[in-house]
C-alpha cells in the first residue's frame, strides 16, 4: 500500500534550538529500500548554515560547560525516558529508512535508552587525580575539563544508538554537539534530535545538520570552532576526515571498518559455532562493522561446519522488515546491492565456490535485495578475504591450525573484531593474547558487545580511540593540571 501525501515526513535543520530552513532550501529524498516508496524530505544543509549551527554550539558551550554535571545528567535522564515514549514509532522510521528489521530497531532504541541512563550516571564518576607534590606546602590536581564543539558524523546501519554513543559521552562532558547523520537516515535524526529537544536541553547545545558530506562534513572537519571530530564510517572515508582536521590540530576519534573472522578449531562446539557465525554474518543484512565476513575453520571439521551453516541460513526469513518474521531485510540502497553482486562475482573468479546464494532477489522482491550468500574453497589472498563488502556475504577459509587460522585472521589491514570457537582453554588464551583486534570473543560471534565495554578496533579499523564505556572521556575530555602553593 502506498503512501499518501499526508504520511510523508519532512526533515529541517536543528540550530541554536530551533528547526530552521532558509527560502532557497534544498531538499533531498528518503527512500524505503524495500518497497522504494518515498518516506520523506530532508533539508540539505548549506555552508552558511553549517557556520551558524558551529556559531550556535560554540556559544551555548560557556554555558554548558559550567552546568553541574548532575543537572547534565538530569538532561539524559529525561531523555531515556521520552525515548521510551517514542521508541515504536522512531523504530518504524529506521526501517523504512535503511531496511533493517523492526526488532533490531526496537532494540536499537532500546540501547540509545541504555546508553543515555548509563552516561548519566558516569557524569558522577568524572574522577581527576590527587598527585603527591614535590615541595612542601602546595597541592596538586589534575581535571579534565571539556574542549568544546563537537562534531559527530554517523553512518546509517545504526542511525542512533552510535549517534548516542557520541553525543551523550559529549554532553555529559561539558561539550557542546553538531551532529551530521547518513542522508539515509536523516528522519530518524530528526525523531532523535525533537527527542532531545524536548527533554529540554538549553539552545545551541545540539545541533542538526542533514546533507551532503561533502559540504556538511567538510567544513565541519575544517572549521576553527570545531575542536572535536568523532566518526563511524569507512576507513576511506576516516583517512580523509583525519588529514582535513590536522590542519586545525583537531582531537579525532575515528571508528571505521573491520573484516572480522571467526575461527573454528576443531575441538569446538560446532552447532554453536555455526549459531553464532550466522547471527554475526547476517544480522543487520551484514550491513555492520563487526559482522563475520570470514570463517577460518580447521579442514577437517570443514565439511560439517558448513553444512550446519548452510542450514541455519536456509530458515531465515527475507523480506520488508516491517512484516512479522523477517529477520533480514533488503540492503540500505540498489548501489549497495550492486557492490555485493561485484563482490561475489571476483571471488568467483578468483576461484570460490557459491555454497549458498550468490544471486540478487530483484524480480522476488526488489531492487535492494540479496540473498544471503555463503563462498567455500577462499583462500586468504582473495579481494574478498580482505575487503570490507558490507553486505551478506561469508567466506569459508580452511586451515591446518591454530597457527595458521590466527595467521589469516591478523593477515588483513583491518582489527575490530575476533571470535574463536573452541574447548581448549590453551586456545581459548593464546587467542585473546594473540588476535589483533579490539574486540575477541570466545565462543561467541563477532558482533555482542555490551554497555561500558571499551569498543573500537586496532590497524586500520581505527585510530586507537574507545567508545561506549568510560574510555569515551579519553576523547571527549582534555586534562588540566592545578598547582596550589599553600
Amino acid at each position: 500500500m502506498s503512501q499518501t501525501k499526508t504520511e510523508l515526513l519532512q526533515g529541517n535543520l536543528y540550530i541554536n534550538g530551533e528547526w530552521v530552513s532558509e527560502e532557497e532550501q534544498t531538499y533531498f529524498e528518503s527512500i524505503n529500500p524495500a518497497t522504494q516508496e518515498l518516506v520523506g524530505t530532508c533539508a540539505a544543509a548549506t555552508a552558511s548554515q553549517v557556520d551558524d549551527a558551529v556559531r550556535a554550539a560554540s556559544t551555548a558551550y560557556s554555558h554548558w560547560k559550567n552546568t553541574s554535571i548532575p543537572e547534565r545528567a538530569a538532561f539524559l535522564t529525561k531523555a531515556a525516558e521520552l525515548f521510551e515514549d517514542r521508541k515504536e514509532e522512531l523504530a518504524q522510521v529506521m526501517t523504512k529508512e535503511m531496511g533493517k528489521p523492526l526488532t533490531e530497531s526496537i532494540g536499537e532504541v532500546g540501547v540509545v535508552i541504555a546508553t543515555a541512563q548509563y552516561m548519566a550516571g558516569e557524569g558522577r564518576r568524572l574522577f581527576g587525580e590527587i598527585v603527591p607534590a614535590g615541595f612542601p606546602d602546595r597541592d596538586i590536581k589534575m581535571v579534565r575539563e571539556p574542549l568544546g564543539v563537537v562534531a559527530c558524523i554517523t553512518p546509517w546501519n545504526f542511525p542512533v544508538s552510535l549517534a548516542s554513543y557520541k553525543m551523550f559521552a559529549a554532553l555529559i562532558a561539558g561539550n557542546t554537539v553538531v551532529w551530521k547523520p547518513a542522508s539515509e537516515v536523516a528522519l530518524s535524526a530528526k525523531i532523535f534530535m525533537e527527542v532531545l529537544h524536548a527533554a529540554g536541553l538549553p539552545k545551541g547545545t545540539i545541533n542538526l545538520l542533514t546533507g551532503s558530506g561533502r559540504i556538511v562534513g567538510q567544513k565541519l572537519a575544517t572549521h576553527s570552532e570545531v575542536k572535536i571530530i568523532s566518526f563511524t564510517g569507512s576507513t576511506e572515508v576516516g583517512q580523509q576526515l583525519a588529514e582535513m582536521s590536522s590542519r586545525t590540530l583537531k582531537r579525532i576519534s575515528l571508528e571505521l571498518g573491520g573484516k572480522n573472522a571467526v575461527i573454528v578449531l576443531k575441538d569446538a562446539d560446532l552447532d554453536k559455532a555455526a549459531e553464532g557465525i550466522v547471527k554475526s554474518a547476517f544480522t543487520t543484512t551484514g550491513q555492520r562493522c563487526t559482522a563475520a565476513s570470514r570463517v577460518i575453520v580447521e579442514r577437517s571439521v570443514k565439511e560439517e561446519l558448513l553444512k550446519k551453516v548452510i542450514a541455519l541460513t536456509k530458515e531465515m526469513k527475507i523480506g520488508n522488515g516491517l512484516e512479522q518474521g523477517v529477520v533480514i531485510g533488503p540492503l540500505v540502497n540498489e548501489q549497495q546491492c550492486r557492490l555485493v553482486e561485484n563482490y561475489v562475482q571476483k571471488a568467483v573468479e578468483e576461484g570460490g565456490n557459491i555454497a549458498l546464494g550468490g544471486r540478487a532477489l530483484s524480480e522476488e522482491l526488489g531492487t535492494c535485495y540479496y540473498m544471503p550468500t555463503i563462498i567455500d574453497n577462499v583462500h586468504s589472498n582473495h579481494t574478498i578475504a580482505q575487503e570490507e563488502i558490507f553486505g551478506p556475504v561469508l567466506a569459508f577459509i580452511e586451515v591446518n591450525g591454530y597457527e595458521e587460522a590466527m595467521s589469516v585472521n591478523n593477515g588483513t589491514m583491518y582489527g575490530l573484531s575476533t571470535s574463536i570457537y573452541t574447548s581448549s582453554l590453551h586456545y581459548a588464551s593464546r587467542a585473546a593474547k594473540d588476535a589483533v583486534s579490539g574486540l575477541v570473543y570466545i565462543n561467541n560471534g563477532t558482533s555482542n558487545a555490551e554497555m561500558g565495554v571499551a569498543f573500537g578496533g586496532m590497524k586500520m579499523s581505527g585510530n586507537g580511540h574507545r567508545e561506549v564505556s568510560h574510555h569515551a572521556f579519553d576523547v571527549m575530555t582534555e586534562w588540566k593540571s592545578v598547582y596550589t602553593n599553600y
